[in-house]
């Protein structure tokens, strides 16, 4: 039986200080598929992250970063933590992010008023 893909929204509005920190309803449980974030062309900075055991950062983004779908990756490791490289090319192995918990978004700056949106593709298992 085929894995089922959800969509999980995020959704923030700016404060008088510039900044939010919004998490989803609930945790998630899968691999990230894809993100996609619609937010004002100003200048505001958000990290996405994900609350294991060790929080991860999976996304970290600048000013005039909107309206864009993100395929985010990490590297794979081996059993000795060491990222794990392609024979001889010298190129990273590469996977989707697993997450096993509620996704944080996080904005440090920006207009206050301004509404950030992020949605979350996560094959859920």
């Amino acid at each position: 039986m085929p894995n089922k893909v959800q969509r999980y929204r995020i959704t923030g509005t700016i404060s008088a200080a510039g900044a939010f920190t919004a998490t989803t309803n609930q945790p998630l449980h899968g691999r990230i598929k894809s993100i996609a974030i619609n937010y004002p062309a100003a200048t505001v900075a958000l990290v996405l992250s994900s609350g294991d055991l060790v929080s991860q950062t999976i996304l970290t983004l600048g000013a005039a970063n909107t309206d864009i779908t993100y395929y985010p990756r990490t590297p794979v490791c081996v059993n000795t933590g060491a990222e794990t490289i392609l024979y001889s090319t010298g190129n990273k192995v590469c996977t989707e992010y697993v997450v096993n918990s509620v996704l944080t978004l996080t904005a440090s700056s920006g207009t206050a008023g301004q509404i950030v949106t992020m949605d979350v593709l996560v094959e859920e298992w």
